[in-house]
């Protein structure tokens, strides 16, 4: 069987790394979860507090978990996207992350925000459950077939239209990051992934 050109992202807490909550002073982060452009509104101060159901985890990693499920990544790894021509349909808003007793940290991290996210889903092929609120998304999926056709070949990060929990990435950026060494974050194949 012929490998798709995309991988399935997954984020991971290496241990003592923190747990965000949930994003703050950001009125529209619901509209980011349908992958509306949020060029003109995202805040200056929009920010995660690191959650308090993990007091004893305050490191970082290059991706951090949070409740929301955004793309939240440090500068270095930012900017290697950036290097690497990989943020087409995608925006990039700066947050600040506050420890446990709500004081920023010095550290830099941003949203990677998919936008534009493809109906790209080969239904036919699909196996899941249908959302009875938004019929065109799953609620429940084991297993996920892309119609490649219908995704640009340049943009490297998205979300299906069908399936916007997790980003999925084109495998070259894929296996640049893992090569890399990027932490928090870890790569599997479409192909036999039921794990959505």
């Amino acid at each position: 069987m012929k490998k798709s050109n995309y991988k399935v992202c997954e984020i991971f807490r290496p241990k003592d790394v923190c747990h965000l909550g949930n994003i703050e002073n950001v009125p529209a982060w619901a509209h980011m979860h349908h992958g509306v452009p949020q060029k003109e509104n995202f805040p200056d101060n929009g920010c995660f507090q690191m959650s308090p159901d993990f007091p004893k985890d305050k490191k970082f990693a290059d991706v951090l978990n949070n409740i929301d499920g955004f793309f939240v990544v440090s500068k270095q790894l930012m900017e290697f996207l950036l290097s690497e021509k990989a943020l087409k349909q995608n925006e990039v808003f700066k947050v600040n992350i506050l420890n446990h007793k709500r004081k920023q940290e010095n550290v830099q991290y941003f949203i990677i925000h998919q936008i534009n996210n493809p109906r790209c889903a080969d239904e036919s092929q699909c196996i899941g459950i249908k959302s009875k609120l938004l019929p065109e998304t799953y609620v429940v999926l084991s297993k996920l077939v892309l119609d490649e056709t219908k995704i640009d070949s340049e943009v490297a990060i998205f979300r299906p239209a069908e399936y916007t929990e997790r980003p999925f990435f084109r495998r070259d950026i894929a296996d640049k990051i893992e090569t890399a060494g990027f932490s928090g974050i870890e790569f599997f194949e479409i192909e036999g992934y039921s794990d959505f």
